[in-house]
């Protein structure tokens, strides 16, 4: 997966305009501009309960103070919203921080959190193709890490974990290396290309799950730009 960019306050408005006229979905928007489905949902959450001026970047991380974590950690736990709902709620950048507090704060007290006040989900052993369908279920439901670690009966912090893997590295940040496989050195001709057969078809697998089409680059960009003048048009209108 490419390294997720950066939009500038005056893009982060124009896409939230383009999704509020109906020029396409969070997905087809988020491809636009080269973010994360996840992503425009947080920035356009901002945008509609807060305006544009939520969405001025911020020039600074700012100090959260310990009793202003727990009272955040205490909200999700009580049900009161979404990662992304109180990251605006709360002022918060971006809801991922929210996620590391949680997820620090089972670590400090030995549990596994299964979100909400729940049962606890234990982990579970599982396989690449198991792991690649959670990652698409998970990206399909707008990255809410109890449902999925519900539906796949797979802890919280194992989907949290492989999510943030699959952000850096894309599907290779799935498989398991914990037992060591040959090197591409050690591989013969016929080894190399089984294992090409196979990273391919699971990154095709992965890209239907969250319908990422790089070839239709050049045709996304062209229809962004279609949407631009229809959408300036129909401003002036």
């Amino acid at each position: 997966m490419s390294k997720i960019k950066r939009l500038s306050y005056e893009e982060k408005v124009y896409a939230c305009e383009l999704y509020e006229h109906g020029f396409g979905s969070y997905k087809s928007i988020a491809d636009d501009f080269g973010i994360s489905r996840s992503g425009f949902y947080n920035i356009y959450t901002k945008y509609k309960n807060f305006g544009s001026e939520a969405l001025k970047m911020q020039t600074k991380h700012r100090a959260y103070t310990k009793e202003f974590k727990n009272k955040v950690i205490a909200a999700y736990k009580n049900g009161e919203g979404s990662y992304p709902e109180l990251a605006v709620k709360y002022n918060i950048h971006n809801f991922s921080v929210i996620a590391r507090w949680v997820l620090g704060y089972n670590d400090s007290n030995k549990t596994t959190y299964s979100g909400r006040g729940g049962v606890t989900m234990k982990g579970r052993k599982t396989t690449l193709d198991e792991r690649i369908e959670i990652i698409g279920y998970l990206i399909d439901n707008d990255i809410n890490y109890h449902k999925t670690s519900t539906h796949f009966k797979v802890s919280y912090q194992q989907v949290y974990n492989w999510y943030k893997k699959y952000h850096e590295c894309g599907v290779d940040g799935l498989v398991d290396r914990r037992g060591r496989k040959k090197g591409n050195h050690e591989l013969s001709e016929i080894e190399l290309l089984k294992r090409e057969n196979e990273r391919l078809k699971r990154e095709l697998e992965l890209s239907n799950a969250t319908k990422i089409v790089l070839k239709k680059k050049r045709e996304f960009e062209e229809e962004a730009r279609l949407r631009e003048l229809e959408m300036k048009d129909r401003i002036k209108r």
